[in-house]
């Protein structure tokens, strides 16, 4: 059974990095190349970058199967939506009703906090992603590229799932 556990420490930060850096390593490097995956995971998947997140009011959420971390979950709550900033999973758990689980605890904070929509951005390129969305019922609203620096540009679509 998946579990669900706020990751609030350092020690719990501690476990998303690794994580992170498998996850996106994996998944990442064929759709926006090892320079890109690695500038990210340094601007965003840091350590740093994500108690920096905490300190700002985003919340981080470990995904734990049988005592194991299988991946994690970002959000925040502003003004009428839940925006999910990721949502992750290792390699060997997708595919098996994980993302679905996922996306109904998530629909299920929105509720309770009163939001309307769960806005989330994904990479154009990222098809697997893009059609798991598509299928749990959300809507293309939108394109949009984002200068991250470096170089590097987002270049995602923006769904929403009206609640």
């Amino acid at each position: 059974m998946i579990q669900l556990t706020p990751a609030t420490t350092q020690e719990d930060v501690q476990l998303i990095v690794p994580l992170a850096k498998e996850i996106w390593e994996e998944h990442y490097t064929s759709i926006i190349g090892p320079q890109q995956v690695q500038y990210m995971l340094t601007i965003f998947q840091s350590k740093e970058a994500i108690l920096n997140d905490l300190d700002r009011g985003k919340k981080y959420v470990l995904v734990n199967l049988n005592n194991q971390t299988i991946g994690y979950f970002s959000y925040e709550l502003i003004d009428k939506q839940l925006f999910l900033s990721k949502l992750y999973l290792k390699k060997d758990q997708r595919g098996k009703g994980n993302g679905r689980f996922l996306i109904a605890q998530i629909k299920d904070i929105a509720q309770k906090n009163k939001k309307r929509v769960i806005v989330l951005t994904v990479n154009k390129h990222n098809h697997a992603s893009i059609a798991a969305y598509k299928t749990l019922g959300f809507t293309l609203v939108k394109q949009q590229q984002v200068d991250i620096g470096n170089g590097y540009i987002m270049d995602d679509y923006v769904f929403h799932y009206s609640l």
